[in-house]
C-alpha cells in the first residue's frame, strides 16, 4: 500500500512537472487592446487584429521580415500573371489543411474573398478589383479582375485576404452570397474563434481585456513552439514595465520611449527595435461642413508650419521615429523625406494673416485613447495644443475611447483629428489608396475631395514601368504636400520589452509580431 502511495505521488510530481513545463511554453503579451472592434477577418479593419489573424489565418502569398519587396508562396505555391494583367491564376500547396482538419482548397479562397466583398465591411476594400473568383479545380483558382491592378500580388498578402475554411465558417452562419451584407451572421462567432489554417486557433476575445490564442498542433508546416498566446490589456506604461520586472509577462509591446534605458540597463530584459511604415498623422478637413476655417489651405498649410516637429521626435519619443513629407512613409515608393514641412512660426503667422484669421481662433482636436508610437494621445494633444497656441490658435481636447473615436472619425463626425495608418500590405497603394478619393475611406472620412490627388493615385496605381510610377508618386507626394490636409507628425519606430529567455523575436511592419517564429528557453 505504501509502496502504491510513493508511486501515485512520483506519478503526480511528474504530471505537475510536465503541466509546469507547458505553462513556461505559454507567451504573455502586455499591450493596449482598446482598438480592436471585431476578429472577423472579412470586417476587421484596425491595428491588433492584423498580429492576430497573421497568427490565425494564412493568406495565398507571404512577404516575409527579411525582404520586404519579395513575394513568396504562402497557401499558394506558385502563381502566373495574363500578358494583359487582368488575370491570376494560384495554385494551391496540397499539403495545406485547415485548424478543423479540413483541406485549404480552391473553393475557399472562392468563398473567403467573395466574403470579403460582399459583407461590405471596412476592408472590404481590399477585394474592389476583383471581377471574379473561380475555383478551376480543387488546388487552381482563377482571378480575373475589372482592370489591370499591379499591386495585387501584393494585396493578396494583407491579413484581410486570408483564407477561411467555408464549411466552418458557413457552419456558424457565413454566407459569400451577393446580399452577405444583409444575411451573414458569423462574426460575432469569428470575434471569439477562428477558421484558419495557421499555427495558432482564436479561443477567445474579452474587449479591452485580453485575447488568447493556443497552439494548432495540426499546423500543415509543424507546430509551433509556443504551446499558447495571451494578449492582455495593459494601458499604464510604468504597470506594464512592472509586470515584465516581475516575469508576470513575458513581452512589453509598444514600448514608453521613456523607459528604453532602463530596459536595457536590466540584465533580465533585452529591447528590440523595430522600424514600422506606421504614420501618425494630423488629419485637417478641407470642408466648409463644419464652419471652421480650416476648408482655407493657408490655414491648414499654417498649422502645418507651427507644429514642433521636432519636440514630438526628440522629446516625446526621444528620437525612436522619423518623418515623412507626405502620408507616404520613408521607404516607400515615391516618398522623399527633404520636402516635409518645418516649423515656421514666421511663415505659418503671415499664412494666417493672409487668410484673414491674424488673431488666430478656437477649435478642438479629437483623440482617441491610445498611445500612437508611445506617446499616450492626451500628450501628444497637449503638445500640439501649445504649439498652435504660439501663433493664436486655440485648441479644446476632445478625449474618446479609441473605439468611439473610430466611429465618429468613420462616419465624417470630427474636422481635427490626429491618427495612426498601419499597412496592411507594402505597395504605395496601400497609402494612396485610402487617403486620395473622394467618399473613400480616410480621404473620405475626412471630406477630401481634391482632382489633382485622386488623379494622380490612380495614374500612379495602374503603372507598371516602374521609373514612371515612382515619378507619378513624387507628384502625389507634392500635391498632399500643398493640400496640407494629411500631414505626417511621425514614423515611429516600435519598442519591444521582451524577457531574455524570449528567442527568435522578428518584426513586420504588417503584422508586428510572428508568434510562430518565437521560442521560450
Amino acid at each position: 500500500m505504501k509502496k502504491f502511495a510513493i508511486m501515485l505521488l512520483i506519478g503526480f510530481i511528474f504530471v505537475s512537472l510536465g503541466t509546469v513545463a507547458a505553462q513556461d511554453n505559454a507567451l504573455i503579451v502586455a499591450t493596449i487592446l482598446d482598438d480592436v472592434i471585431t476578429l472577423d477577418p472579412g470586417r476587421a479593419f484596425e491595428t491588433t487584429n492584423l498580429t492576430i489573424h497573421h497568427a490565425t489565418y494564412e493568406t495565398l502569398l507571404e512577404i516575409h521580415p527579411d525582404d520586404l519587396t519579395t513575394i513568396v508562396p504562402g497557401l499558394a505555391e506558385s502563381y502566373t500573371i495574363s500578358d494583359d494583367g487582368l488575370t491570376y491564376t494560384f495554385t494551391l500547396n496540397p499539403a495545406a489543411v485547415f485548424a478543423s482538419g479540413n483541406p485549404v482548397t480552391a473553393e475557399d479562397v472562392v468563398f473567403s474573398w467573395m466574403r470579403l466583398k460582399n459583407i461590405k465591411g471596412n476592408p472590404s476594400f481590399y477585394a474592389d478589383q476583383i471581377a471574379s473568383v473561380e475555383a478551376t479545380d480543387a488546388h487552381t483558382v482563377t482571378v480575373t479582375l475589372t482592370e489591370a491592378f499591379p499591386a495585387f500580388a501584393t494585396v493578396v498578402t494583407a491579413p484581410a485576404m486570408s483564407i477561411l475554411d467555408s464549411a466552418v465558417v458557413r457552419e456558424h452562419g457565413g454566407t459569400d452570397a451577393a446580399d452577405a451584407d444583409a444575411t451573414d451572421t458569423a462574426n460575432d462567432w469569428l470575434s471569439q474563434n477562428s477558421a484558419g489554417s495557421g499555427p495558432f486557433i482564436l479561443t477567445g476575445w474579452s474587449p479591452e481585456t485580453e485575447i488568447t490564442m493556443v497552439r494548432n498542433d495540426n499546423y500543415w508546416r509543424g507546430p509551433a513552439a509556443l504551446s499558447s498566446v495571451t494578449l492582455r490589456s495593459v494601458n499604464d506604461a510604468t504597470s506594464a514595465l512592472q509586470l515584465l520586472e516581475r516575469g508576470d509577462v513575458d513581452i512589453y509591446e509598444n514600448v514608453d520611449k521613456d523607459l528604453a534605458q532602463q530596459i536595457q540597463a536590466n540584465a533580465d530584459l533585452k529591447l528590440e527595435v523595430g522600424q514600422t511604415l506606421n504614420i501618425t498623422y494630423l488629419a485637417i478637413s478641407p470642408s466648409d461642413t463644419f464652419g471652421l476655417p480650416l476648408s482655407d489651405v493657408r490655414v491648414r498649410q499654417a498649422i502645418a508650419y507651427s507644429v514642433d516637429f521636432d519636440g514630438i521626435i526628440n522629446g516625446l519619443l526621444s528620437g525612436f521615429a522619423d518623418r515623412p513629407a507626405s502620408i507616404l512613409p520613408i521607404g516607400v515608393q515615391g516618398s522623399d523625406p527633404s520636402a516635409r514641412y518645418e516649423r515656421n512660426l514666421d511663415q505659418a503667422r503671415a499664412l494666417l494673416a493672409d487668410a484673414g484669421h491674424a488673431d488666430g481662433f478656437n477649435m478642438t482636436i479629437y483623440v482617441g485613447s491610445g498611445a500612437p508610437g508611445g506617446i499616450p494621445s492626451e500628450t501628444l494633444a497637449a503638445k500640439i495644443q501649445a504649439d498652435l497656441a504660439e501663433v493664436g490658435i486655440t485648441v479644446d481636447i476632445n478625449q474618446r475611447p479609441t473605439s468611439d473615436f473610430l466611429t465618429a472619425f468613420r462616419a465624417s463626425e470630427l474636422p481635427f483629428l490626429f491618427s495612426t495608418w498601419t499597412p496592411d500590405y507594402l505597395d504605395a497603394t496601400m497609402w494612396s489608396d485610402y487617403f486620395s478619393y473622394a467618399g473613400r475611406s480616410v480621404a473620405g472620412r475626412i471630406l477630401l475631395d481634391s482632382a489633382a490627388i485622386a488623379d494622380l493615385a490612380s495614374q500612379a496605381a495602374a503603372e507598371t514601368d516602374q521609373a514612371t510610377r515612382t515619378q507619378l508618386y513624387s507628384q502625389y507626394q507634392a500635391a498632399q504636400v500643398a493640400e496640407a490636409v494629411f500631414v505626417p507628425l511621425f514614423q515611429p519606430q516600435q519598442l519591444y520589452a521582451l524577457r531574455s529567455n524570449v528567442e527568435n523575436f522578428t518584426f513586420h511592419p504588417v503584422y508586428f509580431l510572428d508568434f510562430y517564429t518565437l521560442g521560450k528557453s
